[in-house]
């Protein structure tokens, strides 16, 4: 088990068949939703008009039904390459990958290609691209006083950070790929005090390198409003984007043709979701994401997966692993 000061995770898995036998192949899943324990209590799964419903079925669970069929049917068809397989399950990726990055990365390391399983876009396009994900704590501190004696003494953190929330958002630019979402906001405590400190979290999405050196920039180059209060910020980019790149291209390309032999006309396109998929194109590895279920409404009541794909797509990453195996 492991643990830090935001979260604890469960172990990280990994599964290798034919180790050592040349560059791997390496599937990428995830464990974890993004929901508490005791949801499935109030939302228990179900089948309606060939939907499968509940917390969690199309990121991710779908995707681990998928491998696992997958190869389940390499290896009764005797079809399983002699190149190596590893299939890496972590526990922290709605988190944020903090303490699966690292075997992520080294699991990846000169593989042939990275399969990220997660699920495809609504439309069931494969996911050739990914935004950059920054998370970033903007802390006003201003000076306490009682607010009925001497409200004129007081700096209102909360009120700095009213002018910063307004500040941030601003920036976002759709056109552009850029958007800021302050998602949370603490301070004060008390009403009949003028509050000295308080603070906001904003997530950060970019689909460039150069936007998500922009962003850091322009947030650690906020300025106070109020006289006499002052500013601190913390965080970075935990995930980098995963432009579409002419690798990634060449590599959707082979995936198209191997779609085809089994009956699958595939497409690709951009997801403004964070995954897995960024560390290991960031390192230069081929990889591509999406081989998961199609459906829709991720981390949303409505979530649920098309019981159709499932037979479909873990054909599909059959097919994918034995081809990419020889």
């Amino acid at each position: 088990m492991s643990q830090d000061a935001q979260t604890v995770t469960g172990d990280h898995v990994v599964g290798t068949f034919n180790s050592g036998a040349g560059s791997p192949i390496v599937l990428i899943l995830h464990m974890d939703t993004v929901y508490p324990v005791g949801t499935l209590a109030g939302r228990p799964v179900r089948i309606e008009d060939g939907r499968l419903y509940g917390p969690g079925v199309y990121d991710m669970k779908a995707s681990h039904v998928i491998a696992l069929y997958a190869l389940r049917a390499l290896r009764e068809l005797n079809a399983v390459p002699q190149r190596e397989i590893r299939v890496l399950f972590t526990s922290d990726e709605e988190t944020g990958s903090h303490t699966s990055r690292q075997l992520i990365e080294t699991q990846a390391r000169d593989a042939a290609l990275v399969m990220v399983m997660e699920p495809a876009l609504s439309n069931g396009k494969l996911k050739s691209s990914r935004k950059g994900v920054g998370d970033f704590k903007v802390t006003a501190l201003g000076h306490a006083a009682h607010a009925g004696a001497e409200h004129k003494r007081g700096i209102n953190a909360i009120e700095e950070l009213a002018h910063q929330v307004l500040r941030l958002q601003s920036f976002t630019d759709y056109a552009r790929g850029v958007t800021f979402s302050v998602g949370d906001i603490r301070g004060g405590g008390v009403t009949n005090v003028v509050p000295d400190h308080a603070y906001l979290l904003v997530d950060t999405r970019v689909t460039s390198m150069a936007d998500a050196e922009w962003v850091t920039k322009v947030i650690y180059g906020l300025k106070p409003v109020l006289p006499g209060a002052s500013l601190q910020v913390e965080g970075e980019f935990n995930r980098p984007p995963m432009e579409c790149d002419a690798q990634r291209l060449a590599v959707f390309a082979r995936v198209c043709e191997i779609g085809r032999a089994v009956g699958l006309a595939l497409d690709h396109g951009p997801s403004g979701g964070g995954s897995d998929a960024s560390f290991t194109a960031a390192m230069g590895v081929p990889t591509l994401d999406g081989f998961g279920a199609v459906g829709d409404g991720a981390h949303a009541v409505r979530e649920h997966v098309l019981l159709s794909s499932l037979p479909e797509r873990a054909a599909l990453c059959a097919a994918v692993i034995k081809d990419f195996g020889f």
